[in-house]
């Protein structure tokens, strides 16, 4: 193939980007750091490369432009009624692939026919070379990074022309395609409460309201609901609902993978199940989130029992029962059961492990656990008459506590003791001795049936007189009238006798009284009487 120096070479070289039909050919920055990049596509099914979110504010990577360069070769001269042979030349000079590439050739008035044409073109026809069309066309489809393809043309020109102009075309299709995928909006809640706490803490509550969707959810709602008997502390954020059981936080817009938590404290006004129940919703999400804790709230408690006699009987004791028990849900430490002594009252007994102090029994458990009970007895005398309150109490770490009392009557009772001397301890033989005996009533009641009976050594001693003179005297036997000793007295009897027979005289005394009952005081009192008649 020959080229002339005077012509110059026809070569129109076009780049021309077709109508994009690709959603992001002039797409803004992503400008929301938790939006997922979309995926692109490009004409004819095929994915681009993704674009990614490089920064808060990253640009979208675009897939490459391809770049299609068009030649055309033909001699510089030709002489007349000679064939002038075309080559047309179309190359993809890019790194993209470009789509439905075609070559438009228009024709000059100055040829006459077509001799050659490959590969044919899509509107001529050889069978009927005339008349010839104003311009060829050549669909080429796609063609690939680097990919070259050529169409050679044959003409013949009038013999009139003085020059002939060959001008061709490319067109090819460039486009960019997005795919978004449409998520639906999602929240949840996780929340977290202790098991189990008592009621002087309270109750610490945690939620948290996230997004895990990829979009974002607007007027996202938090309310709490909580069980009868249970406040929200002072300075709980939120605002109050229709109950005061109920709050609602309102938390605005939750970006994807964003979460908000929100504490609080509840007060307990007494023990029991604390139900803290969650519901997050927002308009657009159709379907609300629940969740739900439990928190078993242990309070302290203690019941106490006290069991007595309403009556005690003269000289009996009486005998208490004190129970006590943990009524509550939490174990109590340090517990001391605790019972008063009244004035006037002694102890008769008690459960082992107590401590007598001045006026009280104290018995200490270390622990006791819900449900556990401890029972300890004991017993108390009165010498008067009179009601006794008894009281007891129990204390526990924690300052728990309780108490409890009962009123006891006492009959009181006489509490005899006796002493005897003889002055002189020796008597001689026709002298007098006295003999004396004391009586003192220590109790609290006075001892009204008083009987003491005196028998005189036989033989030794023959008796005189006696103080106090109301007696009943036999040959050797003194017997006092029934005598009254009031409360804390004493009574003193004498005998006045005189010695008889020389030899150890031994005086029998027996003391009776109601409050001694079948057991009458007795003792003797020895009396050395000398001399001979």
């Amino acid at each position: 193939m020959f080229y002339g120096r005077r012509f110059q070479l026809a070569m129109v070289v076009w780049s021309l980007i077709g109508a994009s039909m690709a959603l992001g050919q002039d797409a803004e920055p992503i400008e929301d750091p938790n939006l997922l990049p979309a995926q692109y596509v490009v004409p004819g099914g095929a994915y681009a490369p993704a674009g990614s979110v490089s920064s808060p504010v990253g640009m979208v990577a675009d897939p490459p432009s391809p770049t299609v360069r068009v030649q055309v070769r033909v001699p510089a001269s030709v002489a007349p009624n000679k064939e002038l042979p075309y080559r047309i030349i179309v190359t993809n000079v890019s790194q993209a692939d470009a789509y439905r590439v075609r070559i438009r050739d228009p024709l000059s008035d100055a040829i006459a026919t077509i001799t050659k044409i490959e590969p044919s073109a899509d509107n001529f026809d050889p069978k009927k070379p005339t008349p010839l069309p104003k311009e060829l066309h050549w669909s080429l489809g796609t063609l690939r990074p680097g990919e070259s393809r050529t169409m050679e043309l044959t003409i013949t020109i009038k013999p009139t022309a003085k020059e002939i102009r060959n001008q061709a075309y490319v067109s090819f299709e460039h486009g960019q395609a997005v795919i978004t995928k449409i998520e639906r909006p999602q929240l949840a809640i996780r929340k977290s409460a202790p098991k189990q706490s008592t009621q002087t803490n309270g109750v610490a509550v945690v939620v948290e309201v996230s997004n895990p969707g990829r979009v974002p959810v607007s007027a996202v709602e938090l309310v709490e609901d909580v069980s009868k008997g249970f406040a929200f502390t002072a300075g709980t954020t939120g605002e109050k609902g229709a109950e005061p059981t109920q709050r609602l936080w309102k938390l605005g817009t939750l970006q994807p993978g964003e979460r908000k938590l929100i504490q609080y404290r509840l007060t307990a006004a007494d023990g029991g199940e604390l139900l803290a129940s969650s519901i997050v919703k927002s308009p657009d999400v159709p379907e609300v989130e629940r969740s739900e804790s439990s928190t078993k709230v242990l309070v302290p408690g203690v019941g106490l029992e006290l069991s007595g006699p309403p009556i005690v009987s003269p000289g009996e004791a009486g005998l208490y029962e004190i129970v006590a028990r943990n009524t509550g849900t939490l174990p109590l430490t340090d517990v001391r059961i605790s019972a008063t002594i009244p004035n006037d009252c002694t102890i008769s007994k008690m459960t082992r492990g107590g401590q007598h102090y001045r006026d009280r029994i104290v018995w200490t458990v270390s622990r006791m656990s819900p449900g556990e009970a401890y029972s300890v007895r004991y017993g108390l005398k009165a010498n008067t008459t009179g009601k006794r309150t008894i009281r007891a109490a129990i204390e526990a770490a924690g300052s728990v506590e309780k108490s409890r009392e009962l009123i006891t009557s006492y009959q009181g009772t006489a509490d005899l003791t006796w002493e005897s001397s003889a002055d002189p301890q020796t008597v001689q033989m026709g002298k007098t001795g006295l003999l004396t005996i004391r009586v003192r009533n220590t109790g609290g009641e006075t001892a009204k049936n008083v009987r003491l009976r005196v028998e005189l050594p036989a033989d030794r001693a023959q008796f005189v007189q006696a103080t106090p003179r109301d007696t009943r005297a036999s040959a050797n036997t003194i017997q006092f009238n029934e005598m009254s000793i009031p409360a804390y007295g004493s009574l003193t009897y004498t005998i006045t006798y005189r010695a008889e027979r020389a030899g150890q005289a031994w005086f029998r005394l027996r003391l009776e009284d109601h409050s001694l009952g079948d057991n009458p005081l007795t003792k003797e009192q020895a009396v050395e009487i000398l001399g001979s008649r």
